[in-house]
C-alpha cells in the first residue's frame, strides 16, 4: 500500500458484505476502497481516524425509492433543501445514497422537481438522480 493520499477508517468490526474483519481498517485513496487490512498491518504514513470502541463499519444502503424523510415529503417541498432534509433524515440510518421520488402530481410539479434534483445531484454524491 502506498501511503501517497491515502487514509484509514478503523473500527472493532469491519463488515465487507460477506466477512467480518475484526480489529481492521478499511485503507482508502481519493474515493475508492483500496483494501480492509489489520489495524496493525496500515502502514505509519497513512493517518487513520479510530472510530469508538465496540463500533461497526459497514457498507451503506442504497434506496432508490424515496419519497420523504425527516418530517418532508418530496411532492410537498420539491426543492433543493427539501431533498437534503430528506437525505440528511435517512444517512441516521444507514442510507449513504438515495434516489428521490415524486409521486404522481401535476406537471408543474413534477417540474420543479426535476429542477430540485438537477440543483443537488452536482454537489452531493448521496444523490443519485
Amino acid at each position: 500500500m502506498s501511503a501517497t493520499a491515502q487514509h484509514a477508517i478503523a473500527a472493532d468490526h469491519v463488515f465487507d458484505g460477506a466477512v467480518v474483519h475484526r480489529d481492521a481498517a478499511v485503507v482508502i485513496d481519493g474515493a475508492r476502497i483500496v483494501a480492509i487490512a489489520p489495524r496493525a498491518a496500515v502502514p505509519a504514513a497513512v493517518p487513520v481516524r479510530a472510530l469508538p470502541v465496540g463500533a461497526w463499519l459497514a457498507p451503506g444502503f442504497i434506496d432508490v425509492q424515496v419519497n420523504g424523510g425527516g418530517d418532508v415529503l418530496f411532492n410537498d417541498a420539491p426543492t433543493v433543501e427539501g431533498i437534503r432534509a430528506i437525505a440528511a433524515a435517512h444517512r441516521k440510518y444507514g442510507t449513504t445514497a438515495l434516489l428521490p421520488t415524486l409521486i404522481t402530481d401535476a406537471p408543474e410539479k413534477m417540474r420543479a422537481a426535476i429542477a430540485a434534483v438537477q440543483g443537488v445531484v452536482d454537489t452531493d454524491p448521496g444523490i443519485v438522480g
